[in-house]
């Protein structure tokens, strides 16, 4: 048997590790990617600009660099005096990591360098200052763009390093995308959990320093003979100079769907009620599988023509269609897999890991993996024909970034239908085009011009309006009994108002494919009792906050108290704030209010700009399941929320028990309870809780007396069922003593740690979390001895039929036995 020469086994040892590394690199871009979206969020809130941005950033910066890969590494090679590429790919490794800690400096301006109203009224509404949405552009380009620039100029750079491999592209893109899809995991599931968000960071730019210095140390590239081609097959016909244009026109074709299709699926999946970030992680985790997998098989399938691909995008194409248009059946076969039974109802949350990634993957993965076959196939074509990957990929690059910013942002601004409607439009008229273009024959120009002009008219026609079709079969079922109006969009979501047929007559406002808020009395009940009761326990309240306006009903209460001077609301959405005079019936104008100021702006991101103090801030954000809310739970957030009190003042959270499973009811509970010095937590309307925090003690004696100096509110109180305090007061189901009890000391969230990011909920009856009700400690707790009717009050919560009677939607689940619930167990 003949032995390989050690000159022979070197290149394959070089490769190797190669391959390895830049799958390592891949983990760290997903590791960067997962990092900065919770890094400016925190620093500039959850808006669409903030997203907008770091999105932009990173997919443009990776196109950008790739085009500038050759000059950029050859002008580092000259300036550093490097022969060696693999020294130059160092180098850029190294610059990516310390660029990449730029993010972490941004910290360092200012909360307070616009003044602390960094504001402009616009139309009725006050928007951030021009000045401060630039400045946070250019800290983004700064922090994002110019370490993912760096990114892509790697990828050409390598390729060209071992240009004498024409498979080589197809090869190292599947190392790198499997080191993706690894890092999607290892960040959401370990280093999130574990080091938070900064220390991943950091992670990830320590790892790419070391990375690179392991390469400037050893280098190891081909030598010049073999990287221009010795000894090797002539370039393969059809990948020549004169074939070029064509396979940049597949390259963008392949980026352009890629980047839709992404754009859409995310969009899709929120839509469909998985928007929680279990979920988008699953669905980064199947897009990187499928572009791992393809270009594995483009490596793998010598045989594989652009012929195949073609018909694999036909075939992505009507996937993805038959997906999408049955994913309503879908979701229910899915949870039959997963469930031990049916659910006993219809719920808003995914209920486990396993449906998510099920679902998920069924959503993703089939189309994604087809449409990911065209750019390492590109790629290796280009290669084989001696050309430089820097423009080709670069172009798919950017027209990904374009694909992904128009489905995620620009076609859901007209409206969510549209967007969904328009995507199909796109990927057809691409994978015609693409059935057009041969690698045998010139481009003709008038290919591309009809697929533009096609495009342009599928823009212009593609229906905009409102479509049942995409609503839940119950939506469906009485589509033609409702009344849909007020539908305005943005690149968030797509808001309208829908009126339900009599007897019940109230209406909802709906985020997309989800009703977040409405009219009801009952949902009224409780909104309206987040503003009042702490607003009673106060004699002089002069200024209130509210955080999230939903259809108004909480800033219709906070206003029937005419002793405030100023009531700020705050709404990461402005078309929710435009759609306040829909409901103006319901909110008796709160919006035409002279003491209202509305402000577009994330909630917590006006508390750390606002210099103001208030005697109330009120919280009712989304539903804390869903991505990125638990910052409106978390310890840093109550933390400010204390600092913007009065001395006097309170605040407020909404704490829906029904939807959560018992972890997470004791993180947010026990949250609040570390950081306020008096709470207290009363039921606003069955299982939707509301809990009080404040310095002093909440006295129910001055909630009691203030009710008669407060005729506006007496009567409001009166049209919700409570003529007198005392059924007021037996609301309260637990008071602080209690509360610091049951759940002082225990693990609290945290802004760097989703500690509910991994929780799901059980969509049974009793299956959520329940908060005990001791009678007797409650009494004792809050001081009822002091209230003028505390003998009546004492009669009627020792009494279950009198409880129900006053509080007909006191939580059944916590009338039990204190000692049987888990609840309400003691800590040891």
């Amino acid at each position: 048997m003949l032995r390989p020469r050690m000159e022979d086994r070197a290149p394959v040892s070089i490769t190797a590790r190669v391959y390895a590394l830049y799958g390592l690199s891949g983990l760290v871009s997903l590791g960067y990617q997962v990092a900065w979206f919770r890094i400016y969020v925190d620093q500039f809130g959850a808006t669409n600009l903030t997203f907008a941005l770091v999105l932009c950033n990173f997919i443009g910066g990776l196109g950008a660099g790739a085009l500038a890969s050759r000059p950029l590494s050859g002008w580092l090679a000259r300036r550093l005096a490097l022969s060696d590429p693999l020294r130059v790919y160092g180098v850029v490794e190294i610059l990516v990591g310390l660029t990449a800690l730029l993010a972490l400096l941004g910290r360092l301006i200012p909360a307070d360098a616009f003044g602390p109203f960094p504001y402009v009224l616009d139309d009725g509404i006050y928007v951030q200052a021009a000045v401060y949405r630039a400045t946070r552009l250019a800290v983004t380009i700064a922090c994002v763009f110019v370490p993912c620039f760096l990114m892509g100029v790697t990828f050409p750079l390598l390729c060209d390093a071992f240009r004498h491999d024409a498979r080589f592209p197809s090869r190292l893109y599947a190392w790198n995308t499997l080191g993706a899809c690894s890092g999607v995991l290892l960040c959401q599931f370990v280093l999130l959990l574990v080091v938070g968000h900064d220390l991943t960071l950091v992670t990830m730019a320590a790892l790419n320093v070391l990375l690179g210095a392991f390469f400037v140390a050893t280098g190891g590239a081909p030598a010049p003979a073999e990287r221009a081609g010795a000894g090797e097959p002539a370039p393969v016909p059809g990948a020549a100079g004169e074939r070029l244009p064509t396979l940049l026109v597949c390259a963008i074709v392949s980026g352009l769907l890629a980047g839709a299709l992404e754009g859409d699926m995310f969009r899709r999946l929120k839509f469909f009620g998985y928007a929680t970030p279990a979920a988008m992680s699953f669905a980064s985790f199947w897009a990187i599988l499928g572009i791992f997998l393809a270009s594995w098989t483009v490596s793998a399938a010598h045989a594989l023509r652009l012929v195949h691909v073609k018909i694999a995008y036909a075939a992505a194409l009507a996937i993805y269609a038959s997906v999408v248009h049955f994913a309503h059946p879908l979701h229910t076969w899915v949870l039959s897999l997963v469930s031990e039974g049916p659910p006993r109802f219809q719920f808003m949350f995914p209920t486990s890991a396993s449906e998510i990634f099920l679902y998920v993957g069924i959503f993703i993965f089939p189309a994604f993996y087809l449409i990911a076959l065209l750019l390492p196939y590109v790629c290796n074509r280009v290669q084989a024909g001696r050309r430089h990957l820097g423009i080709a990929y670069g172009a798919n690059t950017l027209a990904f970034c374009i694909g992904v910013f128009a489905f995620s942002w620009v076609a859901p601004a007209v409206s969510v239908f549209y967007s969904m409607k328009l995507v199909m439009v796109v990927l057809g008229v691409g994978v015609g085009l693409l059935f057009l273009v041969s690698e045998t024959r010139r481009l003709e120009p008038w290919k591309p011009a009809t697929a533009a002009v096609l495009l342009l008219a599928g823009c212009a026609l593609t229906p905009a309006a409102f479509d049942a079709s995409y609503m839940s079969p119950g939506f469906r079922k009485q589509a033609a009994q409702l009344q849909v109006r007020g539908v305005r969009s943005n690149g968030a979501a797509t808001t309208y108002v829908v009126r339900l047929p009599r007897p019940r007559g109230h209406e909802l406002l709906f985020f997309d494919n989800v009703s977040l808020s409405n009219t009801s009395m009952a949902n009224q009940r409780y909104m309206r009792l987040m503003a009042h009761f702490p607003l009673l326990a106060q004699s002089e309240p002069r200024s209130a906050l509210l955080i999230c306006f939903g259809v108004g009903n909480t800033a219709s209460a906070i206003a029937d108290h005419e002793v405030l001077e100023r009531i700020d609301v705050a709404d990461v959405n402005d078309n929710v704030l435009r759609t306040a005079p829909e409901f103006a019936r319901t909110t008796r104008d709160v919006h035409l209010d002279p003491r209202v100021r509305m402000l577009h702006d994330d909630g917590r991101n006006f508390l750390n700009l606002t210099d103001q103090r208030y005697d109330l801030i009120t919280s009712e954000p989304p539903p804390p399941l869903y991505d990125g809310v638990h910052r409106l739970y978390s310890r840093e957030y109550y933390e400010t929320a204390l600092e913007r009190l009065t001395e006097d003042g309170m605040m407020s959270q909404w704490v829906p028990i029904w939807q959560l499973p018992p972890e997470a009811g004791e993180l947010i509970i026990a949250t609040f309870v570390s950081v306020f010095p008096h709470t207290l937590i009363f039921t606003g309307m069955s299982d939707n809780l509301v809990i009080l925090g404040s310095r002093k003690e909440i006295d129910l004696a001055r909630v009691e007396e203030q009710i008669r100096a407060r005729p506006r509110v007496a009567a409001d109180l009166r049209r919700m069922g409570m003529g007198s305090p005392v059924s007021l007061f037996a609301r309260v189901m637990q008071g602080d003593r209690q509360l610091r009890r049951t759940y002082g000391g225990g693990r609290v969230i945290s802004d760097q740690l989703n500690q509910m990011v991994n929780l799901y909920t059980d969509p049974t009856p009793g299956a959520a979390a329940a908060v005990a009700y001791d009678p007797e400690q409650m009494l004792a707790d809050v001081g009822a001895g002091r209230l003028a009717v505390a003998g009546e009050l004492r009669r009627v919560v020792r009494d279950r039929k009198l409880l129900l009677e006053h509080v007909p939607d006191f939580p059944r689940y916590s009338l039990g036995s204190p000692a049987s619930s888990p609840r309400g167990r003691r800590r040891p």
